[in-house]
């Protein structure tokens, strides 16, 4: 199989959080792409928990993950946008991680280059009536888990 074990969601993780870096650098693609490859990270890091989980080659559990996003409100948003742009609520089997059932994209800044067909995006998103810069929270999440993996002896 191309991708096994959570050591491939990880470096997938950081593929991402790359991706968004070239969102806000500068790239082609427009607003819907930029979009694309900002929620694409936050499923990423979110299901990390699932990959890590279900990986056999560590002890630890979803159940670890759940704790450690519980304790962190940079992978709570992160939750929250990935499960709201996965199934379109955050209700019912998806609850909002961080009570708030609106946690989600909210706006952007785009910078365009002109003449050279490159846009610039900075996002925002708004949880609990507090808006957080996308990469800023990107950061923040994947230290949060290098942090909880060296701890765990895994990096």
């Amino acid at each position: 199989m191309l991708y096994q074990g959570w050591e491939w969601q990880w470096r997938h993780v950081h593929r991402r959080l790359q991706a968004v870096k070239d969102v806000y650098a500068g790239g082609p693609g427009g607003t819907d792409v930029a979009v694309d490859v900002v929620l694409s990270f936050f499923q990423a890091v979110h299901h990390l928990k699932d990959w890590i989980g279900n990986d056999s080659a560590t002890t630890l559990t979803k159940k670890d993950g759940d704790v450690l996003i519980g304790e962190h409100q940079a992978l709570q948003i992160c939750a929250d946008v990935a499960n709201g742009s996965k199934h379109a609520v955050l209700t019912g089997r998806f609850p909002p991680r961080t009570g708030d059932a609106d946690t989600g994209v909210v706006g952007n800044d785009v910078r365009i280059q002109v003449g050279t067909g490159l846009s610039a995006h900075r996002f925002r998103i708004r949880s609990a009536d507090k808006e957080h810069d996308v990469l800023d929270l990107a950061e923040k999440a994947v230290a949060v888990w290098n942090d909880f993996l060296a701890a765990k002896g895994l990096l």
